[in-house]
């Protein structure tokens, strides 16, 4: 199709090989969209912004544009999309505040209305569904999955892996490897399908298990539960990323649900829990 004549190139755009785009886009002087990417009708892409290649960006989608942050003061800053994002209608995107950029990574797939606010830095295969919001700062772990309408307060960290389930807000850091419900979000149980989709093997997952035992089910604080995992299981990488995440947390962990007994279920069957 190429670029529709009714798209408005600003001077200084530059386009990869491939490219098309649909009516009534609008794309901004210092945007670089990669090569393959198709941007949808009524589209707006602003800003020092990079868009990756293959990327498929639907109708009224918004990336670059200004944060709302009532400190900004029109900083020269913009969007990173990686490759092959799966953009779909009416997401924003709003670019830093301050000398940065906000950071979403590659095959990524952020459903109808999500939004990812200034200074976000979203990992890799992330998926985010309708109406997801993410406040300022948030920082995402490759291979989240969030359910629809999660809100996620600004400078909340996310760790890889987590599985987050919709109608949820969160308003401290949730831990990798987790299931997490609720609002305000607790940690379930393990996220054991996402771990088997990423082919963490066995005895790693098995390990996992024990540290979210120590952590949530054995009545421990998390820091002498973090002592225990140490002392008591292999340490793999993910368990040493699980005990840093915790203890450089400076808006605290997502606490387990009360009433909750000192045992996880067996991976076996299938569950999380």
């Amino acid at each position: 199709m190429g670029v529709h004549p009714t798209a408005i190139i600003s001077d200084g755009a530059k386009l990869g090989e491939d490219v098309e785009i649909g009516p009534y886009a609008v794309i901004g002087a210092n945007v670089n969209i990669g090569r393959g990417t198709i941007i949808g009708p009524h589209s707006i892409i602003d800003g020092h912004t990079t868009i990756g290649d293959e990327c498929k960006i639907y109708a009224g989608a918004s990336i670059g544009l200004p944060p709302q942050d009532l400190s900004y003061r029109d900083a020269p800053t913009g969007v990173i999309l990686g490759n092959g994002c799966t953009i779909r209608e009416y997401v924003t995107i709003h670019r830093a505040s301050k000398n940065s950029m906000t950071l979403v990574g590659n095959n990524c797939f952020i459903m109808n209305y999500a939004h990812v606010a200034h200074d976000c830095k979203v990992g890799n295969n992330i998926i985010m569904a309708n109406g997801t919001t993410l406040g300022g700062h948030v920082e995402v772990g490759d291979f989240t999955v969030f359910g629809g309408l999660v809100a996620i307060h600004q400078f909340v960290r996310i760790g890889r892996f987590n599985m987050i389930s919709g109608i949820s807000g969160a308003r401290v850091d949730l831990p990798p490897f987790a299931l997490t419900d609720g609002r305000p979000l607790y940690v379930r149980g393990i996220n054991i399908v996402g771990l088997r989709r990423g082919k963490i093997a066995a005895p790693v997952r098995s390990a996992i298990k024990e540290a979210y035992r120590l952590l949530y089910r054995c009545d421990l604080n998390m820091a002498n539960a973090c002592e225990r995992i140490e002392q008591e299981i292999e340490q793999f990488d993910e368990i040493k990323e699980i005990v840093n995440f915790i203890r450089s947390s400076k808006r605290g962990v997502a606490r387990g649900r009360l009433g909750d007994s000192c045992d996880l279920n067996s991976e076996e069957d299938g569950r999380a829990e």
